[in-house]
């Protein structure tokens, strides 16, 4: 043993120690079980070298390593169950591991935890929080199990058998496996992506496309992501703040909505507090609050009311009550896609007419000392739909399409189903009917149709709506004149400070311009929540805004894509 002992460092004291309990071959495989708790690299290096030595049969020494393995890592697991459980009592934790991250978990190792928890076993670093994560998910425990016992059988084997035939120069390949298996790894995968994403697609027309569309999206502001695009507006905000001497004047902007409505807002509150005084002018979409879905509630029956009473039928609008970016919004044209969205969407809704025309997005503002107010965005927001040739698929007919392209990726998984469909020539393909950048429609600035008139209009129902003060009014029309003459205007919502001023998202609008205009549009929300703020209103706090954020990460949007197509198919 001397020779092998030489030089050994941690390797030598832990064989040592295993040596030093002597006695039979059943009391060092139980040794080396237990060691496994403390090093299972070194523990299966020590048995190797044991099992050369002649003090412990090989098979035996292999099958204590692996065995103390697989207990040890089941061990893991229950640690993993334990901190589910104990998330109810420890709120850190219960942040940490929210329903959504856990049911998110729970399908990442139902599709790939039997590959990934074998492959663990040998990727130093990954095997704790693997095995942990498997525990509080709740994974199945006899998957995790068996997944365990194969990798410890083919690992074991292998460790055992290097150090019994080489001894301690197997410490140190071990140690070099350690230090480069993740610099291999992750350059592994950066390649593997580079194929996968860059150089396969050349192959195909398909690829081609998809390549260039992603290409063409970086060069055009109004698809960036809002952490690219508003940075100079946070600073812009910021000498807001200082200027003003408040950090958050504009959420006093609006007070009869809460924080000016920043985020999470109701729909349907504020859709109550707006007061339209002549109707054949302006007037609100007609529209039925529904609650929360509990046990054995018929929602389904209360839409069917709302149409009786109002005297309308199908389509009709579906939305959430809380929602941002079109995420639920549905045009339902049956009572069977009625109750299939209902069942679906379990938090509080809204039912409101479906009216035809052209949709603009008027965004308005007044301070309350003002008498006329101020009308600084028009946009017009315009579906998008094709037409067929009677030969291209459907996937060919949005890949080709100029714009419809730059929502490739929205479009294709929203007619998944429908993607080799072939539409006859001249037959036109609606791909949305909400007017959401978000979902596909294309805002236009329109400002050069704002009138006096229409001014009119809006400050009358400022007039008559208390604490509303500034924000956009989402509004069908029945032509551009009606907008014009500020009569039969219809509104389908009202969005507070943050209903951007749409006319900068028209393609090809200078980002330096749009930038010059969000900044603007915050600047006018900062006015008139000062103008408020002179008069008792108290801006909402860091503590609260951050809550707000926090509880708009949260929650699970609602997505209606899915649920009820725009061509009414089951």
């Amino acid at each position: 043993m001397t020779f092998l002992l030489a030089d050994s460092g941690d390797g030598g004291s832990l064989i040592e120690w295993i040596e030093s309990f002597g006695g039979s071959a059943w009391v060092l495989a139980l040794v080396l079980v237990f060691a496994t708790l403390a090093s299972e690299d070194l523990t299966c290096i020590a048995g190797g070298i044991l099992a050369a030595n002649g003090v412990i049969p090989f098979a035996g020494a292999s099958c204590a390593c692996a065995l103390g393995i697989w207990l040890g890592d089941l061990g893991l697991y229950g640690l993993g169950v334990l901190a589910d459980r104990s998330r109810r009592n420890w709120r850190w934790l219960n942040r940490l591991a929210r329903p959504s991250v856990i049911l998110r978990g729970r399908q990442v190792f139902e599709r790939h935890g039997v590959k990934w928890i074998f492959l663990s076993r040998f990727l130093p670093g990954t095997r704790v929080p693997s095995y942990v994560a498997a525990g509080a998910v709740r994974w199945s425990f006899r998957k995790f199990a068996l997944a365990l016992a194969l990798a410890s059988l083919v690992w074991t084997p292998i460790l055992c058998g290097a150090s019994f035939f080489a001894g301690h120069v197997v410490l140190g390949w071990l140690e070099s496996y350690q230090r480069w298996a993740w610099p291999i790894l992750i350059g592994t995968a950066v390649l593997l992506w580079v194929l996968l994403r860059l150089v396969l697609p050349l192959f195909s027309w398909r690829g081609r496309r998809l390549l260039h569309i992603r290409l063409a999206r970086l060069r055009r502001w109004e698809f960036w992501p809002v952490w690219v695009v508003y940075p100079p507006v946070v600073l812009w905000l910021a000498w807001q703040a200082l200027r003003r001497r408040s950090p958050f004047l504009f959420t006093c902007c609006n007070p009869a909505i809460p924080h000016g409505g920043f985020a999470m807002e109701s729909k349907g509150d504020i859709l109550d507090l707006l007061h339209c005084p002549d109707e054949s002018r302006i007037r609100i979409a007609r529209y039925r609050r529904l609650k929360a879905c509990e046990e054995g509630e018929n929602r389904a029956g209360e839409v069917a009311a709302f149409l009786s009473e109002e005297g309308l039928d199908y389509p009709v609008v579906l939305k959430p009550d809380i929602g941002e970016r079109g995420q639920g919004v549905a045009v339902i044209r049956t009572a069977a896609e009625a109750a299939y969205w209902l069942a679906a969407c379990r938090e509080a809704a809204i039912v409101q007419e479906y009216i035809e025309g052209p949709e603009f997005g008027v965004q308005w503002g007044r301070g309350p000392e003002e008498k006329c107010g101020e009308v600084p965005s028009l946009g017009g927001k315009h579906a998008q739909c094709l037409k067929g040739d009677g030969e291209s698929t459907l996937e060919e007919l949005i890949l080709k399409h100029p714009r419809a392209s730059m929502m490739a990726g929205y479009f294709l998984a929203k007619f998944a189903a429908r993607l080799e469909e072939v539409p006859a020539g001249g037959t036109r393909v609606d791909l949305t009917e909400i007017g959401t950048h978000a979902r596909g429609a294309v805002f236009t600035d329109e400002r050069q149709h704002i009138t006096g008139e229409l001014r009119e209009v809006l400050d009358g129902i400022g007039d008559h709506s208390p604490g509303i003060s500034f924000g956009r009014y989402d509004l069908r029309v029945p032509s551009l004149a009606d907008l014009q003459a500020g009569r039969g205007l219809v509104i389908l919502e009202f969005n507070g400070v943050t209903g951007e001023p749409i006319h900068v998202y028209q393609p090809g609008y200078p980002w330096r311009k749009g930038v010059r205009d969000l900044c603007r549009h915050w600047s006018l929300a900062c006015e008139i929540g000062a103008a408020h703020r002179r008069m008792g209103v108290e801006p909402g706090s860091l503590h609260e805004l951050w809550r707000l954020v926090r509880a708009h990460r949260k929650r699970a949007w609602f997505e209606a894509d899915d649920l009820c197509r725009e061509d009414g198919d089951e």
